[in-house]
């Protein structure tokens, strides 16, 4: 499961051969689980875990001290205790329980975290490491829940008759704001190539090229569980639809990456249909059509979807627009060949995405390399960013994104070869990405309060955002309309 994370993990090969797990063991287990459909209703079969290395008791300090540092979630000691009793029992030869025994492995080894990039700081949410900060922190303002009351912008007297409590219902221009949001990161992420082939490398790189897809916000509950998200137990997030059998096995979508990522699996690429990820590869580029095949349009998706989290209640300083459990985002996907350094690179990129999106809207924001405890079980690595919200002088998560490496392949099956036709081809697990590039209520929490000019009483629209908003240049208040409170004054 964990082959390629060869970072600071002990060299098995160098133990003596009790140390290693037989081949005949081995292939025990993996023909035994090709008998077992874990979900009955679905085409996707047993999760592709790494046996050898998973059971190999050299590597078990390794994968217990990952476990501990990543909120302890995961059991590595039953696993190695299962697999003790799975040889005690090969020894009567009784079928039925080594099929039983093989299958509680299997469960135990699929919940077992990915492992951390050894750059992730150790521990809670406290020790993330700051690596930039953009723009300047403006100084207290009147919170967007203040400013659209007075435009008459945001709905929510007696909305709890008709709706959940944290839901929202926006109006007017600020209905129009979240279009324009959605259009500008939509309109950033489609960039294509420029058609003149005489256009200087460093340009090709610039390149996006994002497919936008539009994808089901209704899930089977084993394609978000294959993504790493638990639909089971009192601790989980996802809303399971629950009415007689058929659709208790359905979730509602908590982000558009499970959605991208289903829509992937089972599927063998080739390589060259993975996205590039250095400029040393544009080097081979001699013309359009060569670098839209080698960009792997294919591969490089986003959309636009409801997300739906049960969310535990924060604070008031957050507002009505902070936590949710309904919103609108924007996301991006994207599959790269399984190589660490290849991904890795890959990650980055789309951080530089982020910031460049970010920064042409007038807001202060950081960006945070987090820790162990926040990567949850799928991902390597993951950077998160906060944006100042001038209203309840805090930071506030407006976006993250993520490397999951392997770990959502090997539960979701999807592959690729040097060439998918050749069926001696050897095929390698993918890595997968996910990245928010906007997320609508924060993005419009600290875009008013960050816009808000004291002195006019009037939201300035950013100039990236003013052609997706009739070229209006500003936002203010009708002057037959009655205030709820004069902010002019505004402590």
């Amino acid at each position: 499961m964990f082959k390629i994370f060869s970072i600071g993990i002990r060299n098995f090969s160098k133990c003596p051969l009790r140390c290693q797990v037989s081949k005949d063991h081995l292939h025990l287990i993996e023909n035994n689980l090709k008998k077992i459909r874990i979900f009955d209703e679905i085409d996707l079969y047993p999760a592709g875990i790494d046996w050898k290395y998973v059971l190999n008791p050299a590597n078990l300090s390794n994968i217990e001290d990952n476990i501990k540092k990543r909120k302890g979630n995961g059991d590595i000691i039953g696993l190695h205790r299962l697999n003790e009793d799975l040889k005690q029992t090969l020894k009567t030869g009784d079928q039925h329980e080594i099929e039983q025994i093989i299958e509680a492995m299997y469960h135990k080894a699929v919940l077992l975290p990915n492992f951390s990039d050894p750059s992730s700081p150790i521990g809670a949410e406290e020790n993330a490491e700051c690596v930039m900060k953009v723009g300047d922190a403006k100084n207290k303002s009147p919170t967007v829940d203040q400013i659209a009351k007075m435009y008459g912008w945001l709905r929510e007297e007696q909305i709890s008759l008709y709706s959940m409590q944290r839901s929202y219902i926006l109006k007017k221009e600020l209905a129009d704001l979240e279009t324009a949001l959605v259009r500008y990161t939509l309109n950033y992420l489609n960039d294509q190539v420029n058609k003149n082939l005489k256009t200087k490398q460093k340009d090709y790189f610039r390149v996006k090229g994002f497919i936008l897809v539009s994808v089901p916000d209704i899930l089977h509950h084993s394609i978000i569980e294959s993504c790493g998200f638990a639909t089971k137990g009192e601790r989980n997030q996802v809303y399971k639809l629950d009415f007689m059998n058929e659709y208790g096995k359905y979730c509602l979508s908590g982000t558009s990456e499970m959605s991208l990522a289903g829509l992937l699996k089972n599927k063998v690429f080739n390589e060259k249909e993975l996205p590039l990820n250095s400029i040393e590869n544009f080097e081979s580029v001699t013309g359009l059509v060569l670098l839209r095949t080698q960009m792997g349009l294919i591969t490089r998706l986003c959309a636009v979807s409801r997300c739906f989290r049960a969310e535990v209640s924060g604070s008031e300083r957050e507002g009505k627009l902070y936590r949710l459990h309904e919103f609108t985002k924007v996301e991006m996907f994207v599959l790269t060949i399984g190589d660490l350094k290849v991904s890795s690179n890959m990650l980055e990129k789309i951080r530089a995405y982020q910031i460049e999106l970010f920064s042409d809207l007038g807001i202060h924001f950081r960006v945070l390399n987090m820790p162990t405890h926040e990567l949850g079980s799928p991902a390597f690595k993951k950077y998160d960013i906060e944006a100042w919200m001038p209203g309840n002088q805090f930071y506030g998560e407006i976006s993250s994104t993520s490397n999951c490496t392997s770990y959502q392949s090997r539960r979701l099956h999807i592959k690729s070869s040097k060439d998918k036709t050749d069926l001696n081809q050897e095929q390698n697990y993918v890595h997968t990405l996910n990245g928010t590039a906007c997320a609508v209520p924060r993005m419009l929490t600290t875009l008013i309060e960050s816009n808000w000019d004291m002195e006019n009483e009037l939201v300035r629209i950013p100039s990236k955002l003013q052609c997706y908003m009739n070229g209006r240049t500003e936002l203010k208040v009708p002057k037959d309309f009655r205030k709820a409170e004069p902010l002019r004054s505004f402590k």
